[in-house]
């Protein structure tokens, strides 16, 4: 979100967000630059989720592109569908994009570490308990634990898709 307060017919407003008010724009960047590859602000079309994705993405389907994304834009079918077009996925997922029904009841719990995840074909739903559960899907990884760093020079455990999310999607950034 672009902050905008100005007179602007295809303004946002999204009162859950810390900028309230400006242009929706939705990108394509490379991870390790964070140059934009390609960019699209959203003019109140009304184009459906993944019609964007498919838009944005247009440029590198079929070419074996890992693209990670965050969990407005994840969702089951468009994981598999990206998949059948060459391009994998790694995300976090909300419960409501396809997380089958025995995750969503395992999930709340889960203890401090603890992870559950359940495979469809090549696509991998995963939960994680860290201080909250986190909830993944990735067409990249499988279910292997790696050892992260900590500040205070601990090592803490986690699933390798979060591992390599928050290193290509925050410090990417």
């Amino acid at each position: 979100m672009i902050p905008w307060r100005g007179r602007l017919c295809i303004g946002t407003y999204n009162p859950g967000k810390l900028i309230k008010y400006g242009l929706l724009v939705r990108m394509v960047t490379k991870s390790t630059s964070g140059y934009i590859l390609k960019l699209e602000i959203y003019a109140g079309e009304g184009k459906k989720l993944q019609e964007t994705i498919f838009t944005l993405l247009e440029p590198y389907l079929d070419q074996n592109y890992h693209d990670h994304q965050d969990n407005y834009y994840n969702h089951v079918t468009t994981a598999e569908t990206l998949l059948s077009r060459q391009v994998r996925v790694c995300g976090t997922i909300r419960v409501n994009r396809g997380l089958p029904p025995e995750m969503k009841n395992e999930s709340p719990s889960l203890k401090r570490g603890e992870t559950t995840f359940r495979r469809k074909g090549e696509i991998l739903l995963q939960s994680w308990r860290a201080t909250r559960v986190v909830n993944m899907i990735s067409t990249i990884h499988d279910s292997t634990m790696v050892d992260v760093p900590q500040r205070n020079e601990e090592v803490k455990k986690k699933p390798i898709c979060i591992f390599q999310y928050n290193t290509y999607v925050h410090e990417g950034c």
